[in-house]
């Protein structure tokens, strides 16, 4: 039996669980058994751990690394091998069954050849398969919905071979345009895309605390489009680094689009960059209120020709989960902006 035990509260989340199974058919082929657990901690957590070991003949373990050290520290209790560790997973045997641990998966990067992700600029998910179906087929190109809610429509393709992948990509792109946006790093492509333009990006973080920042100052390239960005947490800082008006902020409150959008002319004023992303919410899990309830976030882009665009959305999950959503919702936000302003 081929298992998948994964440990974490986005799991939660049904695209996530979706591309977790995907992700662990691509290693051992058809998946009999899958956990989903919020916590280690969980009432019989390490007992389905148990069960799963010993019933099964591959196990993927699916958590953050905080999470796995522990599960590590667990198995050296039992007569377990050592674990090897290959760069970004560890790996172990147990009587039958063939152990892998790795860190959970995070739907902005998938870097397998044979593997993309659709971010859908202009369609929703239905509609998208509707139209690509046809394509796909001739390409033998697997589609599978990874989310369509609140605004963030992604597609999942997986290809037989990375040049049947490739040649789909090209004919998408041919007749699509710019409403279908293929990546496997979304970061990256952002970074690329910048870069050919020779156009530059900065931020003005709230509720996200860096976290569009630090994706895009993860990759390689980064230095090439972004300086720097303003994590402005405090009204205080909003109003003394960003030049937010006090009234503005009494009226509307910091989460507000007209506080927003204060954020994104302030953060294009301070670097002289290109663009402007701008992020202030309701984190949580407290702060909410009847008409800011927890998860209410509002997202804008800017450009420095004064082409915006500002949307009020709401997210259901934890924090970090809102969060994480926030900053990809803020990277497609930004794609429909720059592509509406840039002529190639």
């Amino acid at each position: 039996m081929n298992t998948l035990f994964c440990i974490g509260k986005n799991y939660s989340f049904k695209p996530l669980q979706k591309y977790s199974i995907c992700y662990a058919q691509s290693l051992f082929g058809e998946i009999q058994c899958t956990w989903f657990l919020d916590s280690l901690n969980d009432t019989n957590c390490l007992k389905n751990l148990n069960y799963a070991i010993e019933s099964s003949q591959n196990l993927l373990i699916l958590a953050k690394d905080s999470v796995l050290n522990e599960i590590l520290e667990y198995f050296k209790k039992y007569s377990f091998s050592t674990p090897i560790f290959k760069k970004t997973h560890h790996t172990l045997a147990f009587k039958n069954c063939n152990i892998i641990l790795q860190e959970s998966p995070k739907i902005t990067q998938f870097r397998d050849a044979d593997n993309t992700f659709l971010y859908l600029l202009g369609f929703d998910c239905q509609s998208a398969l509707t139209l690509l179906n046809p394509l796909a087929k001739a390409y033998q190109i697997q589609l599978q919905i990874l989310q369509e809610t609140c605004g963030i429509e992604i597609l999942h393709a997986k290809a037989l071979s990375h040049k049947s992948l490739d040649n789909f990509l090209q004919e998408m792109q041919q007749t699509f345009q710019n409403k279908i946006f293929a990546s496997s790093n979304l970061a990256q492509s952002i970074i690329q895309l910048l870069a050919n333009s020779k156009q530059k990006i900065t931020t003005a973080e709230s509720c996200t605390g860096g976290l569009v920042a630090y994706y895009l100052t993860k990759e390689s390239g980064a230095s090439e489009v972004f300086e720097g960005g303003i994590i402005s947490y405090a009204n205080a800082i909003k109003e003394s680094w960003l030049k937010v008006s006090n009234n503005n902020l009494i009226s509307y409150g910091a989460v507000s689009e007209a506080v927003v959008r204060e954020m994104l002319e302030g953060a294009l004023n301070l670097s002289g960059a290109d663009f402007a992303i701008a992020t202030s919410g309701v984190a949580g899990p407290t702060g909410g209120s009847v008409s800011k309830p927890v998860g209410t976030i509002f997202i804008g882009v800017k450009s420095k020709n004064g082409e915006e665009i500002i949307n009020r959305v709401l997210f259901s999950g934890d924090r970090n989960y809102i969060q994480e959503q926030s900053c990809l919702y803020a990277y497609l936000l930004f794609l429909k902006l720059f592509f509406k302003t840039i002529d190639f």
